[in-house]
């Protein structure tokens, strides 16, 4: 083989010079390289654990880390996404719109549009009143589900239809001799049918307290007693005119102790109680009343008992004992017919083809829609979910109704945290509310959809249903000097608490002295709870509310059930109690994390107007100790109240770069006709 000759060459005079000053360029520049790199790197670390701090709900370590990652590298728009929902959640929203608007103005996205008209609106949200209600604004139709599908029969001319309160609803199927559940999708989940004995003519539903139904049955003369189950476990009333005897009973409404129905071929309203018993009949002609002509719709509110007249055209009212009070009128009612409870004072009407609301009060009447003159809508009710439900006989279909403005603004959905310590197995929690913030329940793995930097992370399960999960306390103990006084209340007020609460709910104890301290922790045990806040007198001196609420408010701000805190105080107003933290910034606070404030006084007759300001705003209460009705029912109606959160379990598609890599995850929500979206992300377990 023929050996290839190589020529050696020598380098030009001066070359070796022209060498080390290349060498010494390219060393300078990489030295400079390093530099910057380690400046990234070191942004790169601290925007990791701002992120990690954040869903752990360690909101003050988060607005550090993600400050001190924009110092080193401030080229970044994702960390001022992230430091603007940690200034959320802390309840700076000015300082987190200006974050915002500054992402925007480089790298503009709807979800980014959404957070900021959020918190716009809510920052200076203006509703139209009549006096100091709300006037009912106008329904339009996002669904109409049809009794029949194809070769499916979901049911056949619809009678009443009513809610649950876990966002199911029940629907009387008039004519196919059966009560339907359906879910909040309009999905069927369940056909209750009676059994041997069946359901005759089902015409309207009642659900008890225990989950158990009353069903009225229009051809039997009967009220049917349903168990949770869908068994039919009863029955009670018969046919006839005498005590305790039905004809065509119709609607059926009641509270914990008596049911009331109307008897529509007895032209009466009749009592029972809930075991079945007849207590007595009211609605015909007397000395004050010329009685009842066509009774129909049932509503009881407190010891009211609202009756719609049909053929009358009215409203009549009674008191619990069914004595007349007076009758409703209005040029609006024609042929009332179902009626619901809307809200506090205030009932909804179904009236042939119309929809509108009655305040019982004023005798004002407010449209909110008309179907064309095919339609009769026997009943309506709005759902767990404030949409409006209606019956519709003649179409045999149930019309799902929002309220236009909700229609157009869709669903929020915020994506709180997100927990991936077993990645690739990830759990996100999730908050879904209407535009007015209030919860939305009820959904399943068929309203959301989880992306991962856009691809589709495959099947996933929703193992809460944002509903029916424990609740956090936390009660802050006012430390102020005058309290010492009140340390046997202070003591009173964690023993009532404590009774008021669920083994499940959790429960922790924050000082409010001049530095706020946790004096107990969620678990700790409930026997410590009344030492907890009575403390020592060494400790009161100068009360610091703010910075207690915020201590406190870390304590319960991942909690997926409801969030509550509780101040007791003796209502003594300081000076400096919110100067650390505004007023407005310790209202953001409590707001954006949902907690809801309940203010315990000690004294009689106290007020604080900050902190009844506070717990107004956050949808809390007010009262005192030993007012007669205590405060068991506050505490409970707070902590037993719908959440709105989900928990999202899937398997990640994405390698975490032994943790060093940002994932980004988007979550979409859909309800019937409405949407809602947010992005977020989140970072691996570091692997050393």
């Amino acid at each position: 083989m023929r050996r290839r000759s190589v020529t050696r060459r020598a380098f030009p005079a001066g070359g070796t010079r022209v060498i080390a000053i290349a060498l010494f360029a390219v060393v300078a520049s990489l030295i400079h390289a390093q530099i910057g790199t380690a400046d990234q790197i070191a942004a790169r670390d601290e925007f990791r654990w701002g992120v990690t701090a954040l869903h752990d709900g360690r909101v003050n370590e988060a607005i550090a880390s993600l400050t001190r990652s924009i110092a080193l590298d401030s080229s970044q728009p994702l960390v001022r996404y992230w430091l603007g929902r940690a200034f959320y959640y802390a309840g700076f929203e000015q300082e987190a719109l200006t974050e915002w608007r500054w992402v925007r103005d480089r790298n503009r996205t709807s979800v980014l549009d959404r957070w900021i008209e959020r918190v716009e609106l809510e920052r200076g949200l203006t509703r139209e009143r009549l006096g100091d209600d709300i006037v009912p604004g106008r329904y339009v139709t996002m669904v109409e589900l049809s009794g029949i599908q194809g070769d499916t029969v979901l049911f056949r001319r619809p009678a009443m239809v009513r809610p649950r309160p876990d966002g199911f609803f029940y629907l009387a199927s008039f004519g196919a001799n059966s009560v339907v559940l359906f879910d909040p999708n309009g999905v069927r989940r369940r056909v209750i049918d009676g059994g041997l004995e069946g359901l005759d003519r089902p015409f309207d539903v009642h659900v008890r307290a225990d989950g158990s139904l009353l069903v009225s049955e229009f051809g039997a003369d009967r009220i049917a007693i349903i168990s949770e189950q869908g068994l039919k476990i009863g029955s009670f009333g018969s046919r006839g005119i005498r005590s305790g005897g039905l004809l065509g009973p119709q609607y059926i409404d009641g509270n914990d102790d008596f049911i009331y129905v109307s008897d529509h071929g007895n032209a009466r309203i009749a009592k029972f109680r809930h075991d079945g018993t007849f207590v007595f009949a009211f609605g015909s002609r007397s000395a004050t009343f010329d009685g009842l002509r066509s009774p129909a719709g049932i509503v009881v509110e407190a010891d009211r008992i609202y009756v719609a007249d049909t053929d009358a055209a009215r409203i009549v009212v009674f008191d619990d004992s069914g004595n007349f009070l007076r009758a409703l009128t209005n040029p609006a009612m024609t042929a009332p017919e179902g009626l619901s409870l809307y809200e506090p004072g205030r009932i909804l009407v179904s009236d042939r083809n119309r929809l509108y609301i009655i305040d019982v009060d004023g005798e004002q009447v407010f449209p909110i829609t008309e179907f064309s003159d095919r339609r009769r809508i026997i009943g309506a009710t709005l759902d767990a979910n404030r949409n409006l439900l209606a019956s519709d006989l003649a179409s045999n279909s149930v019309l799902f109704l929002s309220a236009s403005e909700e229609l157009y603004t869709g669903i929020t959905i915020e994506v709180e945290s997100i927990h991936a310590l077993r990645h690739p197995e990830v759990l996100v929690h999730v908050a879904v509310t209407d535009r007015n913030g209030l919860p939305l329940i009820g959904l399943n793995e068929n309203n959301f959809r989880v992306t991962e930097d856009r691809l589709p992370t495959g099947v996933f399960s929703v193992t809460h249903a944002g509903d029916g999960l424990p609740g956090g306390v936390v009660i802050v103990a006012d430390r102020s000097a005058s309290m010492v006084a009140h340390q046997d209340d202070l003591e009173a007020a964690a023993i009532a608490i404590v009774d008021a609460l669920r083994p499940t709910d959790s429960l922790s104890v924050v000082s409010a002295g001049e530095l706020p301290v946790v004096e107990l922790g969620p678990g700790s045990g409930r026997l410590l709870v009344a030492g907890a806040a009575r403390g020592t007198p060494a400790q009161y001196n100068n009360g610091r509310l703010d910075s207690a609420i915020r201590l406190a408010g870390v304590q319960i701000n991942r909690e997926l059930g409801p969030r509550s805190m509780v101040i007791v105080t003796d209502g003594t107003e300081h000076p400096g109690a919110f100067e650390r933290f505004s007023l407005e910034e310790t209202a953001q606070f409590l707001s954006n994390n949902d907690i809801r404030l309940l203010v315990v006084y000690t004294r009689r007759n106290a007020t604080n107007r900050e902190l009844d300001y506070l717990a107004s705003i956050t949808g809390g209460n007010s009262v005192y100790l030993y007012a007669a009705a205590g405060v068991r029912g506050h505490v409970q109606a707070l902590t037993r109240r719908s959440s709105g959160r989900y928990v999202l379990r899937y398997r990640s598609v994405h390698d975490t770069d032994f943790g060093r890599r940002y994932i980004p995850l988007e979550v979409e929500v859909y309800l019937l006709d409405r949407s809602g979206r947010d992005e977020s992300g989140y970072f691996g377990p570091l692997v050393f």
